[in-house]
């Protein structure tokens, strides 16, 4: 696959967790970040995977402005075929050795019997930006200017069939 192809699997993949209630506080690099002034949206994605596997895809992001500050992403992958999800375990495990070292960008592959599940967790507003790029190259990126871009995520999440709704206080 090629290297442009994986960077956007992994910024779309980056991107995912669940309900769409309003949290005050997202943990990322063992650090608790208030998100009480941040706007936040809840976006899904549909991806076929093949036969037999279904997917649920989501993301959460919170942003200032234009400035993605927090991406919260969950890539759940579901069937009962052991090689399958054997398959996208690997994968995701070798995506995440790519940033093993990179602070604040956390995420973690857990293994259940009919599930994979990537979580990713990235504080943008702390991460090495420049590192980030030596991972990931700078084509296909939503980095604009020296930040991540909300209008370019979403700009690249849209390509992907994502879709986005403003989460509020309730």
């Amino acid at each position: 696959m090629k290297r442009s192809s994986i960077v956007l699997l992994v910024i779309i993949s980056l991107l995912l967790v669940y309900g769409c209630d309003k949290k005050q506080e997202v943990e990322v690099g063992g650090e608790k970040v208030n998100t009480s002034k941040m706007e936040h949206k809840h976006c899904t994605r549909k991806a076929t995977a093949g036969a037999g596997i279904t997917t649920d895809l989501s993301y959460e992001i919170y942003y200032t402005d234009d400035k993605l500050n927090l991406l919260e992403s969950q890539e759940k992958i579901i069937a009962n075929d052991t090689a399958s999800l054997d398959e996208y375990e690997e994968a995701y495990l070798k995506i995440n050795k790519n940033y093993d070292n990179l602070d604040y960008y956390d995420t973690e592959v857990i293994r259940g019997d009919t599930s994979v599940i990537r979580k990713t967790t990235i504080n943008y507003d702390k991460i090495d930006i420049e590192e980030l790029l030596n991972i990931e190259g700078s084509d296909d990126n939503i980095i604009k200017d020296g930040y991540a871009s909300v209008s370019e995520w979403l700009s690249l999440a849209k390509k992907f069939g994502t879709t986005c709704e403003k989460v509020t206080e309730e």
